[in-house]
């Protein structure tokens, strides 16, 4: 993250549908005018949410990332995620790490 980039990260866990409420939340924020960087990253039940062949429209300054280590444990594919969905190697990693750097965190 650039220094002068403020960053938050929207955590979607539980609910398949939320990845929806986390992008929908993501738009608000861009629309605020915030001037944010917004990251939303999926772990557990959630990941359903970040499969199939349908893209996703992701709202401008957002990046989508599936924990890597939970695809694992569901046995879901990377293949099978959304085109627009990038991985991370671990939510929980990912997220200490950009807390510690300043990042703002939402549980969604």
């Amino acid at each position: 993250m650039n220094e002068n980039t403020r960053e938050v990260i929207l955590h979607v866990a539980d609910d398949p549908a939320d990845v929806r409420r986390a992008l929908d939340a993501a738009a608000g924020l861009h629309a605020a005018g915030l001037g944010v960087r917004v990251r939303v990253i999926v772990n557990g039940p959630a990941l359903a949410g970040l499969t199939g062949t349908d893209a996703v429209q992701v709202p401008e300054h957002t990046e989508v990332a599936a924990c890597s280590v939970g695809l694992g444990r569901r046995g879901i594919d990377p293949g099978e995620l959304r085109p627009e969905v990038g991985t991370v190697p671990s939510a929980v990693t990912a997220i200490v790490h950009a807390q510690l750097a300043g990042t703002a965190y939402i549980r969604i």
